[in-house]
């Protein structure tokens, strides 16, 4: 199991660009550590920002949820 991911990573499963995985990281939305050059973000880190940042419900609209497995 896996229990980092590169800024790369979290991008793509966000789809999201890397610059704006990074301002979140700057920002400090979402935690990461930095080693030499490079961020890596926990599993944990990344659970937690998505609950935090998740869209809110619409009213009227089934909840469709994505399942991602770590």
């Amino acid at each position: 199991m896996k229990e980092f991911f590169s800024v790369k990573e979290v991008a793509k499963l966000l789809n999201l660009s890397t610059s704006a995985v990074l301002y979140h990281i700057k920002s400090g939305h979402l935690r990461a550590q930095q080693v030499g050059r490079i961020y890596i973000i926990s599993k944990e880190d990344f659970g937690d920002f998505l609950k935090k940042h998740r869209e809110p419900k619409k009213k009227g609209s089934k909840s469709q949820q994505t399942q991602l497995n770590f």
